[in-house]
């Protein structure tokens, strides 16, 4: 009996060793780990700044991680192939710490500018009465948009993307209306222009949609996809460059 139970207490001790190495490893006071999460509390109680403390826990992630890589890149060319693991699990944290970095600086570049700021108010509207092969030869052959707002008369009842459009069989693009594979205006996931920026990106996200109708009223004012978020983005970057190069040129000058 006891020499059957050698292979279950050997896999036993082997797996309580794996599951001791990982609370080790996320107990690293680096974000997004466990032990970056109360290092980030603890920076965040002493700064009373939580983008600063999340910045500053992710960079602690990625110097960690840095460690990681060099020790594993270390023991492979000391022979042990096992230091890939440990390169692997450093280059994991240092992506995760990354892309935490980077969500802080977006966000911190969005604050305080509105979904009214980068929202587009070139829009297409289309009737509700035409065809998918008309709006398919018309407007997205064309133009290259991938989503229209549909209206009866003078009020938008929904809007339709070529996602919807691709979902109904070729051969019935000529008699098929718009009207039919919408998306209902009551179903639409829709934002309001005095939101922040931001927070229309994270609902965005959560919601699965790459675009959203910008509406006031019930009444829609534009349109805000990722690409103009990006572009916006991009604008206020510019304007930040150009700032500070407007800055060091009086500097220079002084």
């Amino acid at each position: 009996m006891v020499h059957g139970a050698e292979p279950l207490l050997g896999l036993a001790q082997y797996l309580a060793y794996i599951n001791f190495a990982l609370v080790l490893f996320n107990l690293i006071p680096g974000y997004p780990l466990d032990g970056g999460r109360v290092f980030r509390a603890i920076v965040w109680a002493m700064t009373g700044n939580m983008a600063r403390s999340t910045l500053i826990a992710a960079n602690v992630g990625r110097f960690f991680a840095f460690l990681l890589i060099f020790a594993g890149f270390w023991q492979i060319f000391s022979g042990n192939l096992g230091g890939l693991w440990i390169a692997l699990i450093g280059w994991f944290l240092d992506s995760a710490a990354s892309v935490q970095a980077q969500q802080v600086t977006l966000q911190g570049l969005l604050t305080g500018h509105r979904a009214s700021q980068a929202m587009s108010t070139r829009y297409t509207v289309i009737p509700e009465d035409l065809t998918l092969q008309q709006l398919v030869d018309g407007q997205i052959l064309v133009s290259g948009q991938r989503s229209f707002l549909v209206n009866r008369g003078n009020n938008t009842i929904g809007l339709v993307t070529l996602h919807r459009v691709k979902e109904v069989p070729r051969s019935e693009w000529p008699m098929t209306s718009v009207a039919q594979v919408m998306l209902p205006f009551e179903q639409l996931k829709c934002v309001d222009p005095d939101t922040e920026l931001w927070s229309a990106l994270q609902k965005m996200d959560r919601n699965g949609v790459n675009q959203m109708p910008v509406v006031r009223d019930r009444r829609v004012v534009g349109m805000l996809s990722r690409d103009d978020a990006i572009t916006f983005l991009r604008t206020l970057q510019e304007f930040g460059n150009a700032q500070g190069t407007a800055k060091r040129d009086l500097g220079s000058r002084a």
